[in-house]
């Protein structure tokens, strides 16, 4: 054989090689956005044990505890199926998905998707005393109370306690201790 051809067929080896790896770089990268997705929706639920939220989050003393998610339908049916029988502060759960930060009514905790970054600034000026949880630099300086973010390939969160003093919830120190960095509350 030779050597020509012995590279084309080395060449032609390499890009078969090549073409079997890419669909199980593919299913690799789908399972890492799965478990992401997965450790959010746990995240968002373990939330609600170490914040408080004042009596008039609720509308009436039997209000189910509301988390809108907006833009990440995925999130919402995995939050959906992780909450279903719990409770939060002893009210049933309810997992909303919401198409604008318009209709933030009776919601305690509002995530929003990367995607939807651009209603940030109405979900702020919209909700009560909301937990507002984002996923974008820069969203704790734009109101939002908890931005998570990924370090070491490990989803970790930021917390804003000016944000959290705005909206009228208490966090627990446990909360803050196992945050990946806490913006401090202005004097």
């Amino acid at each position: 054989m030779s050597p020509i051809a012995a590279g084309r067929r080395a060449f032609v080896a390499l890009l078969l090689g090549l073409a079997a790896a890419l669909p199980c770089a593919a299913i690799a990268q789908e399972d890492a956005a799965v478990l992401e997705r997965r450790v959010k929706g746990a995240l968002l639920y373990r939330f609600i044990a170490y914040v408080e939220w004042p009596e008039s989050a609720f509308p009436r003393p039997d209000s189910p505890f509301v988390i809108g998610i907006l833009g990440n339908d995925a999130l919402a049916t995995e939050l959906q199926a992780f909450t279903a029988g719990r409770t939060a502060e002893k009210r049933p759960i309810s997992v909303r998905r919401l198409r604008s930060a318009d209709s933030l009514k009776d919601v305690q905790m509002l995530f929003i998707n990367a995607s939807e970054t651009h209603q940030l600034d109405r979900a702020v000026r919209g909700a009560g005393p909301t937990l507002i949880v984002t996923e974008s630099p820069g969203a704790l300086q734009q109101g939002s109370v908890i931005d998570f973010t990924i370090v070491n390939d490990q989803v970790r969160f930021n917390i804003s306690l000016d944000s959290a003093r705005s909206r009228n919830l208490r966090l627990s120190s446990r909360l803050l201790s196992v945050a990946y960095d806490v913006r401090p509350a202005t004097p």
